[in-house]
């Protein structure tokens, strides 16, 4: 699978007001939801906030250790160089003891990375329990996006159906792309390729340069598709979204829960060029 591209730091977290939103649509569209229905949404809605809040607290703990170690590695490392440029007796020893040292380092780094990657599939997996949940409360919303493509044009076939708007990707129409593989979830949400419908609509987002949005769709692949093959390409998304949002750390730990789960060759081939890409941006462009 091939994906697109990102814009801007996490996308911000407005569960209450979303809530209060999907409330509203309901009535307004003349879906109307008992006393019961609201505070149990409300209850759910605050439940998985405070649980979402609780793991971007522990992610962002996390990252500060990082950032720590990496920076004794660092140092770590200079003065490994220093003692090279010394003429002592002992150098030989002391640079095997700055050796031992680098290389536990550099463990507790590839620990911290991998902490890191399962915090993100964590927090992914809550968000996106969220949104499907307020996403099927306000299911008054029309299945197709308005103006995109005619349900009467729709293939009554599902392999034709998922052709159609793999077709309308490749072909640059996003909008009628996404607008079939959301109508091919609510037709044939148990499908085996319903994981990656999901997917589709995270890189059609991704490819009109809308990262924060992809990454929602992302997280639900992860979420909801979680024995999909489409999650190795989820992941891999999630780590060009967070990247392009200038969310390096969150980006490494993306890619490193994706190398985590053994992807094809072809796909650890292009996480590892994400990773260099990361590493070489420019200086100041990563602000996490």
């Amino acid at each position: 699978m091939r994906h697109a591209a990102p814009t801007q730091r996490h996308p911000q977290r407005a569960f209450p007001a979303v809530a209060l939103l999907a409330l509203f649509v309901l009535s307004a569209s003349g879906c109307l939801m008992t006393q019961k229905d609201g505070d149990e949404l409300r209850t759910a809605s605050a439940a998985l906030d405070r649980r979402v809040a609780a793991l971007e607290a522990e992610t962002q703990a996390k990252q500060l250790a990082l950032q720590a170690k990496l920076s004794e590695l660092e140092q770590a490392i200079e003065h490994a160089k220093s003692l090279l440029t010394r003429d002592s007796a002992d150098v030989g020893v002391q640079v095997q003891d700055q050796q031992q040292k680098l290389a536990e380092l550099d463990g507790k780094v590839d620990e911290l990375q991998h902490q890191l990657g399962d915090l993100i599939v964590q927090t992914a997996k809550a968000q996106a329990t969220l949104d499907d949940k307020l996403s099927k409360l306000g299911s008054a919303k029309p299945a197709v996006e308005p103006g995109a493509v005619d349900n009467s044009a729709i293939p009554a076939d599902k392999a034709a159906h998922f052709a159609a708007a793999y077709e309308a990707y490749k072909g640059g129409d996003q909008d009628k792309a996404r607008a079939l593989f959301k109508e091919y979830l609510l037709r044939y949400a148990d499908d085996d390729k319903a994981g990656d419908a999901q997917y589709w609509i995270g890189a059609s987002y991704l490819v009109q340069n809308k990262p924060a949005t992809a990454l929602g769709e992302y997280r639900k692949v992860i979420a909801l598709y979680a024995k999909s093959a489409a999650v190795d390409t989820a992941l891999y998304g999630m780590g060009d979204a967070f990247f392009r949002l200038h969310a390096c750390t969150d980006a490494k730990g993306a890619v490193d829960a994706l190398i985590k789960h053994k992807p094809s060759k072809a796909l650890a081939d292009r996480a590892k060029d994400l990773l260099k890409a990361i590493d070489a941006a420019a200086k100041g462009y990563c602000t996490s």
